[in-house]
């Protein structure tokens, strides 16, 4: 039949659309499982998938991405073998969807992911096809067919929604926090073991993907051997913390949560919340932690609390602190792998 190479060509690229949404699957899941880990999938800061794979939309209704995408092109690849006149609209839902995540990439994030450029670009090329032989997809789906072109992308889902761990989601401390907290003699917030085996210095920035998900590895790891570390908190702010560009909104919001006696409780919730959050509204974490709102919101604007956050930030630049997260354990700056390897040796 006519139809038959062009045919076979959207059933390769469904296919196609399927491995690689299981390559991003895998990414997806090292990225919060061994955020120390490089990533072949992570060239700099533009083309970087563990940035991407952190963001907000990577996780929708419970279920990864990857494993929709994964699911959408069984689901195309069936209608087209069937000859469904459904192939077109789902081409067409795949490649929006496409779009649409795109636009968060790049005006959200402000990455894009290599891999989930090929997805976008398969979807693509699958919508061409499907309009090109718009006359081959002419089958009416009675129920079978639609049983046939749907059980296998629901199942796939539904195992994902009911048993599959969700790793993606943090270890935070929003009720309580479960280990000793006070303060340096400078003036900086530590948890942790009052006598501690080793003190490790975590130099953050709350809008930074990659200290959540380095942070939430130390929360886990504190889980065995809080008795032994010892967690400073330090801020490395990416701009001026001034009213001229309004910045470190969170930042400003974790001083003031400490006044009020909840620094790691507000530390936790900004976590989870202002990654790739740029509009992140902090009233609504104090509200959830049950801050005194009119207190909290009288200190966000503050002269004293511009002041003190602008100061944190010239502090990270005169240590020359320059990247995100960055561990300081016996006046040596390490990475995340570098600094739990040292934490090993020391305990």
């Amino acid at each position: 039949m006519k139809d038959r190479g062009p045919r076979l060509f959207a059933i390769v690229l469904a296919a196609a659309g399927f491995v690689v949404s299981g390559v991003l699957e895998y990414v997806h899941a090292k990225t919060y499982l061994l955020p120390h880990a490089d990533s072949f999938c992570s060239i700099d800061a533009t083309y970087d998938c563990g940035s991407v794979a952190l963001s907000r939309m990577s996780v929708l209704l419970g279920i990864p991405l990857p494993i929709w995408g994964a699911a959408g092109f069984l689901m195309i690849g069936s209608a087209i073998k069937r000859r469904s006149i459904l192939t077109l609209p789902l081409t067409a839902i795949a490649t929006l969807a496409s779009v649409g995540l795109l636009l968060e990439s790049l005006l959200h994030v402000g990455a894009v992911c290599l891999l989930c450029e090929t997805v976008h670009v398969l979807s693509l090329l699958l919508l061409i096809v499907a309009i090109w032989q718009r006359k081959a997809w002419r089958e009416a789906p009675d129920r079978e067919a639609l049983l046939g072109i749907g059980l296998f992308p629901a199942s796939l889902l539904l195992i994902a929604l009911l048993l599959a761990p969700r790793y993606w989601e943090p270890l935070t401390w929003q009720r309580e926090v479960p280990h000793p907290t006070g303060v340096t003699e400078d003036g900086h917030p530590w948890v942790g073991a009052e006598t501690p085996a080793v003190v490790v210095e975590e130099w953050v920035d709350y809008g930074c993907p990659h200290c959540a998900m380095a942070t939430n590895r130390m929360r886990m790891r504190m889980v065995n051997d809080g008795d032994e570390i010892r967690v400073v908190r330090r801020h490395e702010p990416r701009m001026r913390c001034n009213k001229v560009n309004q910045g470190c909104g969170p930042l400003r919001a974790a001083l003031c949560a400490e006044q009020q006696g909840k620094f790691w409780e507000m530390d936790s919730w900004l976590f989870v919340h202002a990654p790739g959050n740029r509009g992140l509204d902090t009233t609504v974490g104090a509200e959830t932690l049950g801050l005194d709102l009119e207190v909290f919101e009288r200190c966000i604007d503050a002269d004293e609390t511009w002041t003190q956050a602008d100061g944190l930030w010239r502090k990270a630049r005169r240590m020359k602190i320059r990247n995100t997260p960055t561990y300081v354990i016996d006046d040596e700056k390490l990475d995340t792998k570098s600094a739990h390897e040292k934490i090993d040796a020391a305990l």
